[in-house]
């Protein structure tokens, strides 16, 4: 694995670990979501401090280089988190259409019985 290969997967570990720190301190990103994240910069990390990993890896899979092992995992942790991401998306498309619904029906029930409310 070249150097150049190497500092790049380290600056770019860092300036994840960064903006997931930065996020979360600035509450715009839940710990929760940005744990993948760390752990991708984790993982990018100790390929590039321990490339003999990233080697051994490559025998076991079949794949030819290193460089393209590390492309080849980035994409499936991308997959991963992205179907991690739509099944969030589903579950709270379903809460806002359940809210939405629950709304509608005590608007429903104020407009047909006005004065329920105040009634002993």
């Amino acid at each position: 694995m070249s150097l150049l290969l190497r500092v790049e997967l380290i600056l770019l570990a860092a300036l994840v670990a960064g903006i997931m720190v930065r996020s979360v301190n600035r509450n715009r990103l839940r710990v929760q979501y940005s744990l993948p994240w760390v752990f991708v910069a984790a993982g990018l990390l100790i390929v590039a401090l321990f490339p003999g990993v990233a080697f051994w890896l490559c025998r076991v899979t079949g794949v030819e280089t290193p460089s393209n092992l590390v492309y080849l995992c980035g994409i499936v942790i991308l997959l991963l988190i992205t179907f991690y991401q739509t099944v969030l998306i589903s579950e709270l498309s379903g809460r806002v259409t359940r809210l939405t619904q629950c709304i509608s029906l005590e608007l429903y029930e104020r407009q047909e019985h006005p004065h329920a409310d105040s009634e002993p």
